[in-house]
């Protein structure tokens, strides 16, 4: 079956309205897409950030505890020098007085006899050991700050999401980030996406959105294409309703989506695989055939095709069938003749329906 493709196209009259603007669905994506990987670029990068600053911070702490404990220990040992000296000079004089690590303090009596030396070199004693009890105490504070030091390191990691969270939400963060022009450049073009659809959306709430921008939107943000031939393995994949109007929806084997006017001689071949070729100035219809054979493509090879597992490809194929069963009760929608790959493909397709209707 063949049909010669017009020599030209019919210009629009001028008299016939313009199409709706509609959105380019998938720049819109695009630019979406990369405003949401440019902030979240940032977000890491802070994280990064903090994260290093978090560790930093310990490690300046590390650093800071091996410095004062160096120089308590340093401290500790002067003094048990200072206490080692006293010790000695008050042995010397009353060895009976030191008993290992214990000074015990002299008599009235041989105190008055040295005329208070004895007790200037006991006090002294005790005054060194004093001083080098409280350089252990300081030592021993030190030491039990350093486990401390790791504790809190792995608390501020553990919080470390939140801070994160709590920053990049805030309106001082976002508004240093977007002093970046680039940043700054893509987030307007997102907002301007943003505003349409609320735009859009008032409008349609209104009732001041025609049928043909319903279909035009709907089949933009389907990314659903204007048909198109040549083309291979497509099936009637769906009916999709605009007001009174009613387009079948194409799928072929690469998942691509394409619509044609809804023509209700065409219902006996929604059950079919099919593939329109270009034979010289002619596009030709006819069934889809297996690879290396002679059978036809069936809608369950069709669906396995599209499909990740064949689970999959038998669920699509049964709702597929639910689909071919359903009643319809649709009107023809008109053909734009002007469009001749349109007007070709619906007749070559009503063709075939009437010859396997016979």
């Amino acid at each position: 079956m063949a049909m010669t493709t017009p020599e030209a196209r019919p210009e629009r009259p001028d008299s016939q309205p313009l199409a709706p603007s509609v959105p380019n669905f998938r720049e819109d994506e695009r630019i979406q897409a990369r405003y949401k990987s440019m902030i979240e670029r940032r977000i890491k990068d802070f994280a990064s950030e903090h994260d290093s600053s978090v560790r930093r911070n310990a490690s300046a702490k590390r650093d800071e505890l091996r410095d004062d404990l160096n120089e308590a220990n340093a401290e500790w040992e002067r003094r048990n020098e200072a206490l080692e000296s006293a010790r000695e000079a008050y042995r010397k004089l009353y060895p009976h007085h030191v008993k290992k690590l214990r000074v015990v303090e002299p008599t009235m009596i041989e105190n008055m006899k040295s005329l208070g030396a004895a007790k200037k070199l006991y006090q002294a004693a005790q005054d060194a050991w004093r001083a080098a009890e409280s350089a252990a105490s300081n030592v021993r504070r030190i030491e039990h700050n350093e486990p401390q030091v790791e504790v809190e390191l792995q608390r501020a990691i553990e919080r470390e999401p939140e801070v994160v969270k709590e920053v990049t939400t805030s309106e001082k963060w976002l508004a240093e980030i977007h002093q970046d022009e680039e940043l700054a450049s893509v987030k307007a073009k997102c907002d301007e996406i943003l505003a349409e659809r609320e735009n859009y959306a008032a409008r349609l709430a209104a009732g001041k959105v025609s049928n043909d921008e319903l279909r035009l939107r709907a089949f933009g943000e389907g990314d659903v294409k204007k048909f198109q031939m040549p083309v291979n393995g497509i099936i009637f994949y769906r009916i999709d309703q605009f007001g009174p109007d009613a387009y079948f929806i194409f799928r072929d084997v690469r998942k691509g989506l394409s619509a044609l006017p809804y023509d209700r001689r065409l219902e006996n071949l929604l059950d079919g695989v099919f593939d329109f070729i270009r034979n010289g100035k002619e596009f030709e219809l006819r069934k889809s055939l297996q690879n290396n054979s002679p059978l036809p493509l069936t809608l369950l090879e069709h669906f396995r095709k599209c499909s990740d597992n064949d689970e999959a490809a038998q669920e699509a194929y049964r709702a597929h069938q639910e689909f071919i069963r359903e009643k319809r009760s649709f009107e023809t929608t008109p053909v734009n003749e002007a469009d001749e790959m349109e007007f070709i493909a619906i007749e070559l397709l009503a063709k075939f329906a009437a010859e396997k209707a016979q």
